[in-house]
């Protein structure tokens, strides 16, 4: 189990690379749903996504050795911008392996730190596989994308944000992907805020988080079929253990409502959202008789949008 004290040091040890990103009340959404709904805007991180909080948190705590040896990472993308990006903060190579369908917004993202970009099949077994191997070769580390306990300490630090700014929400929302974002959220609430309840949402062509959080068992075989790139992995063996102990729920999103309320999100908020950001909207809409009345944060993950090839 992550300790209170892991996610206060995680929280001191990221703050110069990471920032505290603004919450944005008074929306549409609250005349929509009838509450209170402040928006966590993780797109204003320098790599234009939460996953830095995570990649800070693990790479800050590698010796100067193994840094200097090199850091390796597989991601859909935003975890690899932000290997990328510590990588070139600590002036260390970074190796990134992304699945060859990746968001090419992404792709140049990782490019501009100074990755050297591997690009492989779109699994998860070809993902695991060239990373190790690369880092085999070169006697680097792999930072990995969610299944870690550092990494879900750094993800807990936007939620500990918000607490720290409303500690008396009733949800924090999250999307739910490889689980280190719900994991961390979960358990900044349960130290910090025991009586705010944390959701995630999932698209339900990727269900894997939910069927596993209703049975009690992980599941680790679902063929992802979701637009919602980042949430196209299967939840780690960590964030699942957190989650079914610790979470209050996870809430499914129909496919055809993801683009849609990612539109009308940019339209209504002005706030640029990648499909992965738009699954909580999706699925609280479903929801929203338990939403009347309540204060609730959403956290924007991303807005890293190829916007020459929209969904």
């Amino acid at each position: 189990m992550i300790a209170e004290l892991d996610l206060q040091r995680a929280f001191s040890r990221v703050r110069g690379f990471t920032t505290n990103t603004p919450l944005i009340g008074d929306t549409f959404l609250n005349d929509l749903w009838d509450c209170e709904v402040y928006l966590k805007c993780e797109q204003k991180q320098s790599i234009g996504a939460f996953k830095i909080r995570g990649a800070a948190n693990f790479a800050l705590q590698l010796s100067k050795e193994e840094r200097h040896k090199g850091l390796v990472t597989h991601s859909s993308g935003n975890h690899a911008q932000a290997v990328a990006f510590m990588a070139h903060q600590l002036n260390v190579k970074a190796f990134v392996v992304m699945p060859n369908n990746s968001n090419k917004q992404k792709i140049k993202n990782a490019e501009k730190w100074g990755a050297e970009m591997f690009l492989c099949e779109p699994t998860i077994d070809a993902r695991i596989e060239t990373a190790n191997a690369i880092a085999e070769d070169r006697g680097s580390t792999i930072i990995p994308p969610f299944d870690h306990e550092w990494i879900v300490a750094g993800q807990a630090t936007s939620a500990m944000e918000i607490i720290a700014e409303y500690g008396d929400l009733d949800y924090i929302i999250t999307p739910l992907g490889g689980g280190g974002l719900l994991a961390g959220s979960t358990l900044a609430a349960h130290y910090f805020s025991p009586q705010t309840k944390v959701v995630g949402a999932e698209p339900k062509e990727a269900s894997d988080g939910y069927d596993g959080f209703k049975s009690g068992t992980r599941v680790t075989n679902v063929n992802a079929n979701t637009i919602a790139d980042g949430l196209r992995t299967t939840v780690g063996k960590v964030p699942f253990e957190i989650i079914k102990a610790h979470s209050d729920d996870i809430w499914l999103a129909e496919e055809e409502h993801i683009i849609p309320w990612m539109y009308r999100i940019w339209s209504e908020t002005k706030i640029i959202i990648e499909p992965s950001c738009a699954v909580p909207f999706a699925a609280m809409d479903v929801q929203k008789e338990k939403l009347k009345g309540k204060k609730i944060a959403v956290i924007i993950t991303g807005g890293n949008v190829d916007l020459q090839n929209k969904p």
